[in-house]
């Protein structure tokens, strides 16, 4: 039997009406059909396993169990997963609105019904299709932004995240690393849009995550939108943290669907492994690495190469030689060294440096649909001790933006070759990090201060 795309009928007539063919045909997809027969040719190319030749509406009770009018699944042979479940965003959406909590939450919910470890278990392949038009250039703002976060936010529950509709400025495979990162991001954009509300919807009180809200926000919208957060939450901080709703959960009377879910999960998080302990040292293993030769390392608008990974995604490649021939011409020195630096030899016998790239490799999507930028070149990569590559990637904000600010200010002529538009901001918010005009001065200013003492100590 081939591989068939099941969806919802009542997703289909919902993409027939008017206002949403208009949409389709802005976007160069003449009918319904061609729209699902594309959806198809973007699943086989962007996974290994799926070789779909068709689709067809949910028929029997059993197609049609668990899901809602925005969610699929894939019916077939060799699919190397026990379900595949595919989900989509409105077609017809505004910049602003909740469009990913909303369409996707009632089919988490009713999935989870049936296994409350359904966003942990990896027999399980969750697939989520940006199908939406958000405004007249499908474009977001260069500054972190609510749909950025949410993108973040599914890739943190462990969904793949296509952009079916290419949306510019949009990276889909970024993630949140801890919880920490995750409440700063948070608080930085509900300032940033002057919420009518302020409250902290998440506290962490003694490692113990509650969450809170007014008592007037309890009902329709808002309650899929809060446990879209909370899950989130708790997919950030994993293991090291225990979680509470409680605080809301005493004011209602009757549990939603949707918080009766979120509770049962909390208990079993509580007492259960939900994400392996803290990595020692950053792992990017979202980037397939190739030792193909090049003609030219240093072309800026070379076509990125897709590889394999682990799970059969197709992801970016980097290349060795290029990373190599960086750490080579820095005689493997971290980019951020100084007199008192310390180094232990590799297997070569040199200081043992890692290549980090200073946008990071999971922008590569964004920055060639957008502007055909290849990221992995020698103007976007340096060399980093393993100490400083780690905390980059896993230290506190503050010693983040320490190795983020430095990096900016030693490369920013290099970096500004590849992105003109650049700045400390726009830098930090690709590590989900927010930093207001003011702070983005004083950081650049530190760095200054702490590159000038560093060259003098080398003197």
């Amino acid at each position: 039997m081939s591989q068939i795309l099941v969806i919802q009928e009542s997703f289909y007539k919902a993409l027939n009406k008017e206002k949403n063919l208009e949409i389709l045909n802005s976007l160069g997809v003449s009918s319904v059909h061609e729209f699902f027969t594309k959806v198809i040719e973007k699943l086989n190319e962007e996974f290994a396993f799926l070789e779909i030749e068709a689709y067809r509406f949910a028929l029997t009770p059993e197609d049609k169990k668990g899901l809602h009018q925005y969610s699929g699944f894939i019916d077939g042979d060799n699919l190397h997963y026990e379900k595949i479940i595919i989900f989509f965003t409105p077609i017809d959406s505004k910049l602003g609105d909740v469009i990913i909590e909303q369409s996707l939450m009632p089919t988490i919910c009713s999935q989870m019904e049936e296994n409350i470890t359904f966003l942990l278990d990896e027999k399980y392949k969750k697939i989520a299709l940006l199908t939406s038009k958000i405004n007249s250039n499908n474009k977001v703002d260069i500054d972190y932004n609510k749909m950025q976060m949410d993108v973040n936010s599914l890739n943190t529950l462990n969904f793949d995240v296509i952009p079916f509709f290419s949306i510019t400025n949009l990276s889909t495979d970024t993630k949140f690393n801890t919880l920490t990162e995750y409440m700063e991001m948070s608080d930085f954009l509900q300032k940033k849009s002057q919420a009518n509300s302020q409250i902290k919807y998440l506290s962490l009180e003694n490692s113990i995550l509650y969450g809170n809200c007014d008592i007037q926000q309890l009902e329709g919208q808002f309650i899929k939108s809060f446990c879209f957060r909370y899950l989130t939450a708790m997919f950030s901080g994993g293991n090291d943290f225990k979680y509470d709703i409680s605080r809301i959960t005493s004011r209602l009377t009757r549990l939603d669907n949707q918080f009766d879910n979120l509770n049962r999960f909390i208990e079993f998080a509580n007492d259960n492994l939900i994400k392996q302990g803290v990595i020692t040292g950053p792992i990017d293993n979202d980037i397939i690495e190739s030792d193909d030769d090049l003609e030219d390392i240093n072309d800026i608008h070379r076509k990125p190469e897709r590889g394999i990974d682990s799970t059969g995604r197709k992801r970016f490649k980097t290349n060795k030689k290029i990373r190599d021939s960086v750490l080579a011409k820095a005689n493997y020195l971290c980019d951020c060294n100084d007199s008192k630096h310390f180094y232990f030899e590799s297997v070569e016998l040199d200081n043992y440096v890692e290549g980090h790239h200073i946008v990071p490799m999971n922008r590569q999507q964004e920055y060639y649909f957008d502007s055909s930028i290849n990221l992995d070149i020698p103007n976007n990569i340096v060399p980093l001790c393993p100490n400083c590559h780690s905390q980059i990637h896993l230290g506190s904000r503050q010693a983040r933006l320490k190795i983020i600010s430095e990096l900016y200010v030693r490369n920013k002529a290099k970096l500004l070759s590849i992105n003109p538009n650049l700045t400390l901001s726009i830098l930090a918010s690709y590590y989900n990090i927010g930093l207001e005009n003011e702070e983005e001065k004083y950081w650049i200013k530190k760095a200054e201060k702490t590159i000038e003492e560093k060259i003098n100590s080398l003197k």
